[in-house]
């Protein structure tokens, strides 16, 4: 698999620095992968506000600036980072009583969506101080459980960066949806996959205590022979249902 190839630290082409897969800084992939990670267009533009707190290294948001650089921004939070944006011609994604969900927008009401990168406490403390974002109409995505692998302190509703990116755009098409956005999950798939086969190749490790209950299926993970780097396809065996998400193209370019 193209992932598997990135088995070192390699420097960046733009900033030097060196890094695994991708640049979270320049936003690049390593130069073994440039021109081989698939490339999508999507219906319609996104800013996603890093806070200016959040890590880049932590950040999942860099997947679809990856995967659709024309249609993805990443822009770090400032006061006054939104003074050009229209707020109603502009979708928030962010929970609450008077969120709609997105497929109740009627097309051609807004031209993007904004999305919050950061802890919950940030993203609240952000809204409060910016009155454009007070002034986006509110939308969400339906719930689902995350099977993100960082532990966060909130409930599992509470999804990763891209794993919420992908659900808007994924709902937005409503029940007609043919699979055209999964690339987004290109890489959050790969990381999925690796993490439950390097639990599943050493169960004597500890995984975070806290953690959704039964997180690393061991009964189905694939165990790796060589798990660092991943030299199989656990895509059939693994606990999160990617496979009825209907991911084949992710995995077909994995």
């Amino acid at each position: 698999p193209l992932l598997d190839s990135c088995s070192e630290r390699l420097p960046c082409d733009t900033c030097g620095k060196k890094t695994k897969f991708f640049c979270y800084f320049c936003c690049r992939p390593v130069a073994p992968l440039a021109g081989k990670i698939p490339q999508i267009r999507l219906p319609f533009k996104m800013d996603v506000l890093k806070h200016a707190k959040e890590l880049d290294g932590k950040s999942t948001a860099i997947h679809a600036k990856l995967v659709a650089p024309e249609d993805i921004e990443i822009i770090t939070y400032t006061d006054s980072c939104l003074r050009d944006v229209d707020p109603s011609r502009t979708a928030l994604l962010f929970p609450g009583a008077d969120a709609k969900d997105i497929t109740e927008l009627e097309p051609g009401s807004f031209d993007r969506v904004v999305v919050i990168d950061g802890t919950w406490s940030q993203a609240k403390g952000m809204i409060h101080n910016n009155v454009r974002l007070q002034l986006m109409q509110k939308v969400t995505v339906k719930p689902r459980k995350t099977r993100f692998w960082r532990y966060q302190n909130l409930d599992e509703s509470f999804m990763a960066t891209i794993e919420a990116i992908y659900f808007l755009y994924r709902d937005s098409v409503g029940d007609g949806y043919g699979g055209e956005y999964d690339a987004l999950m290109y890489f959050y798939k790969y990381f999925y996959d690796f993490i439950q086969s390097e639990y599943a190749a050493h169960p004597e490790k500890h995984y975070h205590s806290k953690h959704q209950q039964g997180y690393i299926a061991y009964d189905r993970a694939e165990p790796s022979k060589n798990p660092r780097p991943l030299q199989h396809d656990t895509r059939a065996k693994c606990s999160y249902d990617f496979d009825e998400l209907g991911l084949d193209a992710v995995f077909d370019q994995q």
